[in-house]
């Protein structure tokens, strides 16, 4: 459907908004990029442009569209999505969502624990951990930075090339460690200047915050995990689970 049908059925607004959703979808308008102004899709479409600001308006609430101040609507980047009923590694995120996961080490070092540490990590008197800062990418795209504690004794992480590689996998096939339950906290930071540089972001751009604790198959401390996230990268939902109770009536 190339033009609009005034004697249909379907309003005009609605043939706006599902011609423009098909647009999208064929890669006329890409991400990131603005698409016509009212006044244009007015002209272009001769139809009224309270009926073009409905079909918008309804794309924008849908999330398809964002807003940018003095410069119009663009097509909103598609979030990367993770079910935090079954949250998994970063490279599987990526895939998960059609994405190229990579990465860059910034650091990897042995170092004295800190009180955290040895309280969340439990570790045994005298243990360092090793921190692992790392950059990571999605389709080259630098959309989150982590930073990972590990108890010391996994000194194999040291030597590792951990650019663009699955930390997960390395400790599975050294250690034959791997994750399992976790206990997660998500809340909302800007970004530090230092946080900034690395994810080509403005000094104060709003962040995702997560801390999380990961056990091993064993239920033992696996790391704890430091992470600021891109807030227009990624998306996380929960289930919801509603639980009947039974009333005994007798």
């Amino acid at each position: 459907m190339n033009e609009l049908d005034p004697q249909s059925i379907v309003p005009l607004y609605k043939q706006l908004k599902d011609l423009l959703l098909q647009e999208i979808k064929e890669g006329i308008y890409k991400a990131n990029q603005k698409i016509p102004t009212e006044l244009e899709l007015s002209e272009k479409y001769q139809i009224s442009r309270m009926t073009v600001r409905k079909a918008l308006a309804e794309l924008v609430e849908e999330g398809v569209l964002a807003k940018k101040q003095g410069k119009g609507p663009f097509v909103q980047e598609e979030k990367m999505t993770e079910d935090l009923s079954s949250p998994n590694s970063f490279t599987n995120l990526c895939k998960r969502n059609g994405k190229v996961p990579g990465g860059k080490t910034l650091k990897c070092t042995l170092q004295e624990a800190k009180d955290r540490d040895r309280q969340l990590l439990k570790l045994e008197n005298g243990e360092m951990v090793i921190l692992v800062e790392r950059v990571r990418t999605a389709d080259d795209v630098p959309v989150m930075l982590e930073k990972l504690y590990f108890p010391g004794h996994l000194k194999n992480i040291l030597v590792e090339d951990l650019n663009n590689a699955s930390l997960y996998q390395i400790l599975l096939e050294k250690y034959g460690l791997q994750s399992g339950n976790s206990v997660m906290e998500i809340s909302v930071c800007e970004a530090t200047p230092e946080e900034a540089a690395e994810l080509k972001v403005k000094t104060g751009t709003p962040c995702l915050l997560m801390e999380e604790i990961v056990y091993d198959q064993y239920d033992k401390p696996f790391h704890r995990t430091k992470s600021v996230l891109r807030g227009d990268k990624f998306k996380y939902i929960s289930p919801r689970m509603n639980v009947v109770k039974h009333v005994n009536s007798n």
